[in-house]
């Protein structure tokens, strides 16, 4: 497994995702954009796996909670450019 990969990895991306959302006044997507994130990309994806992206590593569900929820975040998109933060 390679670093980014690996639990620094995804610890950095993580540091790096909550600090821009921190930084852009902690925007967040609404409960229905979340929604339709997760079950149009996200769910159907070969890389969701038991509520996190094996890709990026990172937490995506719908929870409207943004630190615990990629997709929440609206200053964050898919790694794989399935969705994005068009709305900052």
């Amino acid at each position: 497994m390679s670093e980014t990969q690996g639990f620094f990895g995804r610890a950095t991306r993580y540091a790096r995702a909550l600090a821009r959302w921190i930084k852009a006044g902690r925007l967040v997507r609404d409960e229905a954009e979340i929604k339709r994130i997760f079950e149009s990309f996200c769910e159907p994806c070969e890389d969701y796996v038991e509520g996190h992206c094996r890709f990026c590593g990172c937490h995506v569900n719908l929870l409207t909670a943004a630190p615990l929820n990629k997709i929440a975040m609206a200053t964050e998109e898919c790694p794989l450019e399935k969705w994005g933060n068009q709305h900052i």
